[in-house]
């Protein structure tokens, strides 16, 4: 995946690169939309400098688009999978401990609890991943022009 971005800062090897939402998110209202500041509708992205760009220029950011779908999958499919198995493991976990009674709701707030642990074991997950900048984007070249930016 390739986007034109602006360089905000630089910190040795990695820069901070403003990226504009894509077209698709851009109008959804959920951090601005439409109506929000620029500041609210860009994403401001830390990257690996490795062109040695400087700030104030405008550059090509590019990740590889396995490790993006990763991500995605890592960040919404395994906390729904977590909500759903919790949900339907709780009335088996009912039924050996035999407790009595419509077990719906407390079947419900397992399936949160073991969502809520999911996060937070993919927050520590996020950690170590950062300081590793194994799944860090990488600037390529310069930008010539804006177009690309969407």
């Amino acid at each position: 995946m390739e986007r034109a971005g602006l360089i905000v800062a630089t910190k040795g090897k990695t820069a901070m690169v403003r990226l504009q939402r894509h077209v698709s998110c851009a109008g959804c209202g959920r951090c601005g939309g439409l109506l929000g500041s620029a500041e609210r509708r860009d994403l401001i992205v830390e990257v690996d400098n490795t062109i040695g760009a400087a700030v104030g220029q405008r550059v090509v950011v590019e990740s590889d688009d396995r490790q993006v779908i990763f991500i995605s999958f890592m960040l919404y499919m395994v906390p729904l999978a977590a909500l759903v198995a919790g949900i339907l493991l709780w009335p088996l976990l009912a039924r050996s401990l035999s407790l009595g009674g419509n077990q719906d709701l407390f079947a419900v707030g397992a399936g949160f609890l073991l969502m809520a642990l999911v996060f937070a074991g993919i927050k520590k997950w996020d950690r170590r991943v950062k300081e590793s900048g194994r799944y860090r984007p990488v600037i390529t070249g310069l930008a010539e022009d804006a177009a690309g930016e969407e």
